[in-house]
């Protein structure tokens, strides 16, 4: 309650005059935050590195735009609320500083770098470190000669899945990875019907 992955009229409707924040640094950070500005009292974008990473178009629009406020090197260190969220609590990754922000709604967009470097070599990844799963692997030496085809979200090894933001052509959304986190079950569970 209060925590979101999309940005739409339902949400900003709810956001409504209030201060909101948005997590993430990319274009959908952007454009959740320059939607939501429309309604928002104030939009807070909070971006972990030195900078946005969204286009330079979208980047110039989000920083003119007056009721939104960029703050660079910052994370979000507590969330607090009973049945719902009802302040933050940010942190200067620089400085140490922390902030306490009332608001009734943060937006998670992050998701933009996968963090895969700590996987085995085997385990192909698109050129921005994805994995790549299905028929994009179904050419990779530990699936030649086999007797199946790779599953939807089976990777270059055959039993290991992908799902959600980390898979290469994914929608980057929560529902889209819990949808795919359930079919991952389902294809470990019929890999190991079929091994025994």
């Amino acid at each position: 309650m209060g925590v979101y992955y999309a940005a739409t009229a339902l949400e900003g409707q709810l956001c409504r005059n209030e201060t909101v924040v948005v997590a993430g640094s990319g274009n959908s950070a952007g454009q959740a935050a320059m939607f939501l500005s429309d309604g928002a009292a104030k939009v807070l974008l909070v971006v972990r590195g030195n900078n946005m990473k969204m286009s330079d178009y979208l980047s110039h629009r989000v920083q003119a735009r007056d009721n939104i406020e960029i703050l660079c090197n910052t994370e979000i260190r507590k969330m607090s609320g009973e049945k719902k969220l009802k302040e933050i609590e940010l942190e200067s990754t620089k400085t140490g500083e922390r902030r306490v922000v009332r608001t009734p709604a943060v937006f998670s967009m992050i998701g933009a770098k996968p963090c895969t470097d700590w996987l085995l070599p085997e385990i192909e990844r698109d050129a921005k470190g994805f994995i790549k799963t299905g028929i994009s692997v179904a050419g990779a030496p530990a699936w030649q000669g086999n007797k199946h085809q790779p599953g939807p979200l089976e990777t270059s090894l055959p039993g290991i899945f992908a799902a959600g933001d980390v898979r290469s052509g994914s929608v980057k959304r929560c529902a889209a990875a819990v949808g795919e986190g359930g079919m991952a079950i389902a294809g470990i569970q019929m890999r190991l019907a079929g091994a025994s």
